[in-house]
């Protein structure tokens, strides 16, 4: 009967149709009744806000409790050894120090990285299965699925250990130290 609806369907130039009209198939919210839904408005709103002030009201207690560690100020006569970047800087940093060509990953790997992170929408656009829980889904969803989620661990496992690194076990002139001598 739906397909039926579908070629009755007369699109009218003078209207603006939502998403749902224009794509064939059948929406989730078709089995259910107004009565079955919850609004957007007030409900998510009140919860989005009562959680966006916890969490500013930790980091204010946070903040009055402890000293954040600054050093002294700067001295543009004396530069600091070693000059590390920021701590979200420091894998590249890091990386930069083990190559002798700086453009590969100074340059070439954030930007391979910055491109994943755009084409990471339609990589997996149509898991082989849709029922189960949230880990079956995952780790029986096919080899491409696999294939990325390894990926994607061992990228986030790599950028952690060359951030540690070079945040904690590196000294002057860049040397491997110990954090705790």
């Amino acid at each position: 009967m739906e397909k039926n609806q579908d070629k009755n369907f007369i699109k009218d130039p003078n209207k603006t149709y939502g998403l749902m009209e224009i794509v064939d198939g059948t929406s989730p919210m078709t089995e259910k009744r107004a009565e079955d839904t919850v609004e957007t408005f007030p409900h998510y709103f009140i919860l989005l806000t009562i959680c966006t002030l916890t969490v500013a009201l930790i980091l204010l207690i946070i903040s009055l409790l402890f000293d954040a560690p600054l050093e002294e100020l700067a001295n543009p006569l004396v530069t600091p050894n070693p000059g590390k970047a920021p701590w979200y800087f420091t894998g590249i940093q890091e990386l930069i120090h083990y190559t002798d060509k700086p453009v590969i990953p100074g340059i070439i790997i954030p930007l391979c990285i910055v491109i994943w992170l755009f084409l990471i929408p339609y990589m997996d656009r149509k898991p082989r299965t849709k029922t189960g829980s949230f880990l079956n889904r995952i780790l029986i969803g096919g080899e491409k699925r696999k294939a990325l989620l390894v990926l994607f661990t061992a990228f986030i496992f790599g950028a952690l250990v060359l951030t540690v690194i070079g945040e904690l076990f590196r000294g002057e002139n860049w040397n491997f130290v110990l954090p705790w001598k």
